[in-house]
């Protein structure tokens, strides 16, 4: 019976019965054929450099700044683009644009999508005034207000971070509920909203009408019991205060008087 150490010396017999040329053959394709691999890689990676740039979508700012912004350069490896980092960069650097979108299009072109936010308001701070977004995204700071948006009072600057949610949830999560349900449609005109307290969000309408609407809870049902009640309230409503924080029933105070009867959603 052939032990293993027979099977070894055997085979070590074997290839010291190749001739030396046919060694020298082998050794000489392998080297040509990691040689060629290596030309391949080399020259491949040259053919996948970045060479056309193109961005889509509104913004305010250049594409070449954009494209700075997120390290794409004309000569860069296509293969090194990160989306993700190139994303987070670029809204780093202008919290205007609200998402991006990266695509690679071998074997040298390169496109970036972004959106820019839509501003629906003014937080007022002692900076000036931020425009924010649907999402309560704070980022842009003017001195003035140059755009007729709705006003909002009673936030300190300490909370406004731009191109970052407020920072405040239950402040957010207010305002973001009263954007959801103001904007479905042409419901009543408020020009002003005030959120000194972070549990009861109050509304101004043009006529000085005061509409408490509490916290986050059922807003788009104290949107719409609002709505319905406003006109059989009278015109006079100096001092008026409409209360819905319950969401189930309105409460008029002060001046403003219910013409024919209490409205209920």
């Amino acid at each position: 019976m052939k032990g293993k150490n027979d099977h070894l010396k055997l085979v070590k017999n074997k290839n010291n019965a190749q001739p030396g040329w046919k060694r020298a053959f082998r050794f000489l394709c392998k080297l040509v054929i990691v040689v060629v691999i290596i030309l391949l890689l080399k020259e491949g990676e040259q053919f996948f450099r970045i060479n056309s740039i193109a961005v889509e979508g509104s913004i305010e700012v250049s594409a070449a700044a954009l494209a700075e912004a997120g390290g794409i350069y004309k000569g860069k490896s296509i293969f090194l683009l990160n989306e993700d980092k190139i994303a987070e960069k670029i809204k780093d650097e202008f919290p205007s644009v609200s998402s991006v979108k990266v695509n690679r299009t071998l074997p040298d072109q390169v496109s970036v999508s972004v959106e820019q936010r839509k501003p629906v308001a003014y937080i007022v701070t002692a900076d000036g005034y931020w425009l924010v977004d649907s999402g309560v995204v704070p980022y842009k700071n003017i001195a003035e207000p140059d755009e007729d948006y709705l006003q909002i009072t009673g936030i300190s600057g300490e909370l406004v971070v731009p191109g970052i949610a407020l920072n405040c949830k239950l402040r957010r999560e207010i305002l973001q509920e009263f954007f959801s349900a103001w904007h479905k449609k042409d419901r009543f005109q408020i020009e002003k909203l005030d959120l000194s307290e972070s549990y009861n969000l109050i509304a101004y309408t043009a006529d000085n009408l005061e509409i408490w609407l509490g916290d986050a809870k059922n807003m788009q049902q104290k949107m719409e019991l609002v709505e319905l009640s406003l006109p059989h309230i009278s015109d006079d409503l100096e001092g008026a205060r409409i209360d819905v924080r319950s969401g189930k029933r309105l409460v008029v105070s002060s001046a403003a008087v219910l013409e024919k009867r209490e409205v209920d959603p």
